[in-house]
């Protein structure tokens, strides 16, 4: 039994392999200064985050609200219509699943009226992210040969000066999958307001089919063994 038994613990670790993907300044912390004590602001995202049509035009902004946070101190907030994007040097992998799960946050009933669409999405790629073809949040992610999975949260559904967590984006790959990096992207995608983000995480768990295979053989054989004696 005891055999049979550390067979099965190895085939769940043969199964799949989790990993988390790390993600640049995944809590929007790396531009505090001087400027970012409670209610400082700064349009600085660089150099981990791109932004639509560039940085530093008001679009997006790292904020330091006190109490409206998830993770840290700071978290990033977007216009209508605005998104931002980072491409995490990680090649998109097959037989893989990735899972995306982002803190939004409602700030008041101004900001975050109901029907926010606080948006995010796994891209295969960030090529031509910043053109004028991609003129918003929803072009982006309407975009099927470019957007992998996307998911929405309506953050007035949370406590005002408050964040929670959207419902995990959860993407699997099949054997065959674009010859391109995972991008991660943030939007707005609202009637009105803004969008907040904050402590954004990525994992990824990948199958071994070939070896599980050969473990379930194994196993078979085992319990055919056991039976016999």
């Amino acid at each position: 039994m005891k055999i049979i038994t550390t067979a099965v613990l190895a085939l769940s670790a043969i199964l799949a392999h989790a990993a988390s993907i790390s993600i640049n300044d995944p809590s929007f912390e790396s531009n505090s200064g001087s400027d970012m004590g409670p209610g400082g602001w700064n349009n600085g995202l660089d150099p981990d985050w791109t932004g639509r049509e560039g940085q530093n035009n008001g679009g997006a902004f790292e904020e330091y609200i006190g109490g409206f946070v998830a993770d840290g101190t700071d978290h990033v907030g977007m216009a209508t219509g605005y998104y931002i994007w980072q491409d995490v040097g990680v090649a998109i992998a097959p037989n893989t699943t990735y899972t995306l799960t982002i803190a939004a946050g409602n700030r008041n009933a101004n900001y975050s009226p109901p029907g926010n669409a606080s948006t995010y999405a796994l891209l295969a790629g960030g090529t031509n992210l910043g053109a004028a073809s991609y003129a918003d949040t929803a072009a982006v992610v309407g975009d099927t040969n470019l957007t992998l999975a996307s998911g929405s949260v309506d953050a007035s559904t949370f406590d005002a000066s408050s964040f929670g967590d959207g419902a995990p984006l959860v993407f699997t790959t099949g054997a065959t999958v674009p010859n391109e990096n995972l991008v991660i992207l943030l939007g707005d995608n609202s009637a009105g307001g803004r969008s907040h983000f904050d402590n954004i995480r990525l994992d990824a768990v990948a199958a071994i089919p070939e070896a599980s295979s050969v473990l379930l053989s194994a196993l078979a054989g085992l319990f055919l063994l056991r039976r016999r004696r």
